[in-house]
């Protein structure tokens, strides 16, 4: 119970990396506050979890994608939580695309999910935890798409990377201040984004044999290592740390193949 008497704010919380992130920290004393888009049920179910275990949970509502809502979850959730020490930022949107299809729409949906809405509820947050002056944590979940590109994923990825770099300029305007920023660079994790690859056997083994651990990440495997960095205390700032079964160390992404039109047959 290494977080009691700490808050947090994960998005996102309802499924997948950041509902085991929301469990994690639940399991160490933190009262959690748990971000869902869409499925409220499932956002109430991970709250209660978190409250069998012993912790408080809140539940909060918001459409990352519009920065006025991204705004108005980090005021809400710091006046209904009456503040909190760490805010991680998880939700985002991904899907492929050949980048000769990848469109206006598809460019904007990836920077404002992935990049304009952690930026401004960041913002909002760190506002916070200065004018408190009690320091505080930020961690953001980005890819490793972001640090190197993967077929179908120009966009996606540049939307990692910028949310990368965001991080760190954040890191080094809110040390000062008490308030540690890193992210962490996920690999191929078992996830609903990432259900269709992994029931493509051809594909599946492709990523697979990219992989030096031979399988896909759990998420519940993510969750520790944020949680035990958040629980440390920790000096560190300003880092990104991969958590992908080693699939950086190789390349990890087949081969490319001629782009062929899709409407064409």
């Amino acid at each position: 119970m290494r977080l009691t008497k700490k808050k947090a704010l994960v998005t996102g919380a309802s499924r997948g990396i950041g509902k085991a992130i929301a469990l994690q920290l639940a399991k160490e004393g933190c009262t959690v506050g748990v971000h869902f888009l869409k499925n409220e049920s499932e956002a109430q179910l991970v709250a209660d979890q978190i409250v069998a275990m012993g912790s408080e949970a809140y539940i909060f509502q918001a459409d990352l994608s519009d920065s006025q809502q991204a705004i108005q979850l980090g005021q809400q959730a710091w006046e209904s939580m009456q503040g909190f020490d760490f805010l991680i930022n998880n939700a985002g949107l991904s899907y492929k695309k050949h980048f000769l299809d990848t469109s206006e729409s598809d460019v904007d949906d990836f920077m404002n999910v992935n990049y304009k809405g952690p930026f401004f509820l960041t913002q909002t947050v760190a506002r916070y935890m200065v004018s408190r002056g009690e320091g505080g944590s930020i961690s953001s979940i980005t890819s490793v798409n972001g640090v190197r590109p993967n077929y179908g994923q120009a966009a996606y990825g540049a939307s990692k990377s910028a949310l990368e770099t965001l991080m760190q300029a954040a890191a080094l305007e809110l040390a000062p201040h008490g308030i540690n920023v890193n992210t962490f660079a996920v690999g191929a994790v078992e996830t609903d984004m990432t259900a269709e690859a992994r029931a493509n056997p051809t594909f599946f083994k492709e990523v697979i044999d990219g992989i030096p651990a031979g399988r896909f990440g759990l998420p519940e495997e993510i969750a520790a290592v944020v949680v035990d960095l958040l629980s440390s205390g920790t000096y560190l700032t300003g880092a990104s740390l991969v958590i992908d079964g080693g699939m950086l160390l190789m390349r990890g992404y087949g081969k490319g193949s001629p782009y062929k039109n899709p409407d064409e047959s």
